[in-house]
């Protein structure tokens, strides 16, 4: 009589089980997932934010020890002399609050993104009030949807900076 050989194996009860059960936990961890995903999200568009500030409050040390002062109305004629020496270049000043503005027609047109090492999938979008920074951006105006940091260098009496993170 031949030896009979018992195979160790699963049965089809036992592994539908395992497959259930897997997608149960799926099912329960794949939001908490996303959720991370937002987190992380919105911890970047913090630090570019706190980066925006650092830029501002550098610019605004730099105009103060140039002697530069807040004026009270636009002093004209191309207002050279709100441009400042910087790292990069040479920035332009609003007239309002020396916060750098976030297109500069005059230097050497910095951007506030040139003050920003940007790195992934970030996009920004630059008018010369307005910087956009983030991963879904509006067209040319705020706007309370998306996923990102805007700086308004025209604000008053200081340039504001706002995290929009309904939509991250």
């Amino acid at each position: 009589m031949p030896k009979r050989v018992h195979n160790a194996g699963f049965t089809l009860i036992e592994l539908v089980a395992v497959i259930v059960i897997l997608g149960i936990l799926a099912a329960v961890s794949a939001p908490k997932f996303s959720d991370l995903s937002r987190a992380a999200k919105i911890a970047a568009l913090e630090g570019i934010e706190e980066t925006m500030r650092s830029t501002a409050r550098m610019t605004k040390a730099m105009a103060a020890a140039n002697g530069l002062k807040v004026s009270s109305s636009n002093p004209g004629g191309g207002q050279s002399q709100y441009v400042i020496q910087v790292g990069g270049g040479s920035s332009e000043l609003d007239w309002r609050n020396l916060c750098p503005e976030s297109r500069a027609e005059l230097g050497s047109r910095l951007t506030m993104v040139d003050y920003i090492n940007l790195t992934g999938n970030m996009q920004s979008r630059v008018n010369n009030r307005y910087t956009f920074i983030g991963f879904d951006i509006p067209g040319s105006a705020p706007s309370g949807q998306g996923c990102y940091v805007i700086y308004d260098s025209f604000g008053f009496p200081d340039c504001t900076f706002t995290v929009v993170d309904g939509e991250c």
